[in-house]
């Protein structure tokens, strides 16, 4: 296993936020995340990323305990693309894409041809080739995110953490992104709010009240009666008439 948790918990003044999780990644998967709001999504993935410290359990990545590894090992190994990232430095796409490079730089290796050639593969990957010059004050909430995610693969982890990404995207760049990270050789967690992408992704993870309820196989792991219990909602299980695949539809649980 490339990721494990281990009864991973985090607390505020004793309120637990996460509470007990335990997981293992497999080098190469992409694991969705889904839940309600405040159900834990984004703490859970601040402590896989290893920007918050548990309160309790651990994360190993790769056997090696996260909070033993220095922070440039941590920044090779994984990139955390957060929900909303803002800055007020007068920056262009390109300064903003080129930051990913920055765990892999040292004295005796400066930047080179082939960081320029990386960085100009995240930003064709991302569809965002011909912004280089932009301001990144100028930018749409989606074409930040964008930049956001090409930084994420200049930086090119073994493991890559997603908190909503579609967020702000409109709908191609949504299929674009979930299409790019499915095809991307790398362990992939994405927490999502849409339950029909999550259907994409080689396993889900279900979080309510802090605790990871529900793991395995999309189609075993959303069932009706969970998406009730969870989520508070009746859903219907829809087939397309296009390729036969199965979504679903939402309704008022009233």
């Amino acid at each position: 296993m490339i990721l494990e948790a281990r009864n991973l918990g985090w607390s505020v003044r004793g309120r637990p936020i996460v509470s007990g999780v335990d997981l293992a990644v497999s080098e190469g998967e992409t694991l969705g995340l889904v839940g309600p709001n405040g159900s834990g999504k984004s703490t859970l993935m601040k402590l896989l990323a290893g920007i918050r410290e548990p309160t309790a359990g651990s994360v190993a990545v790769a056997g090696k305990a996260l909070v033993a590894m220095p922070r440039r090992e941590v920044a090779r190994r994984i990139a955390f693309l957060e929900q909303q990232s803002e800055t007020t430095e007068a920056i262009t796409v390109k300064d903003a894409v080129e930051l990913g490079r920055t765990p892999w730089l040292t004295p005796l290796q400066p930047w080179s041809q082939e960081d320029d050639r990386i960085v100009a593969q995240a930003l064709a990957d991302t569809d965002m080739r011909g912004f280089e010059r932009r301001s990144w004050t100028t930018l749409s909430g989606g074409e930040r995110q964008r930049v956001h995610l090409a930084r994420a693969l200049a930086q090119q982890p073994q493991i890559l953490l997603l908190d909503e990404p579609t967020n702000h995207l409109d709908i191609q760049h949504q299929l674009s992104l979930l299409h790019l990270v499915a095809t991307l050789p790398v362990t992939s967690i994405v927490a999502l709010h849409d339950l029909n992408q999550a259907l994409s992704c080689d396993r889900v993870g279900v979080l309510s009240g802090g605790r990871l309820v529900a793991l395995g196989a999309p189609r075993e792991v959303l069932t009706v009666g969970r998406i009730g219990s969870v989520f508070g909602v009746r859903a219907s299980v829809l087939v397309d008439p296009a390729d036969g695949s199965q979504i679903f539809r939402f309704h008022p649980a009233s």
